[in-house]
C-alpha cells in the first residue's frame, strides 16, 4: 500500500485555507471573520481529508 501522490486537488485545498486565514488575518480582521474562516478551513480539511482516503483506498489516479 501506497500513499497517493499530490495532485491539483490538494494543492487547491490547501491554497484555499492559506487564503481564507490571510484574508481572516491580515486584510479585514475581525472575530466573525477569523471564526468564518476556521469554519470553512474546517470544512475543507475534512472533505480533502475525505477524498485523499477514497483516491488512497480504491487506488484511484486522477
Amino acid at each position: 500500500m501506497y500513499l497517493p501522490s499530490l495532485d491539483r486537488f490538494d494543492v487547491a485545498a490547501a491554497a484555499a485555507a492559506i487564503c481564507l486565514l490571510v484574508f481572516a488575518y491580515f486584510v479585514y480582521p475581525t472575530h466573525l471573520v477569523q471564526v468564518t474562516a476556521w469554519l470553512t478551513v474546517f470544512t475543507i480539511s475534512v472533505g480533502w481529508l475525505a477524498f485523499f482516503l477514497w483516491k488512497w483506498m480504491y487506488d484511484v489516479d486522477l
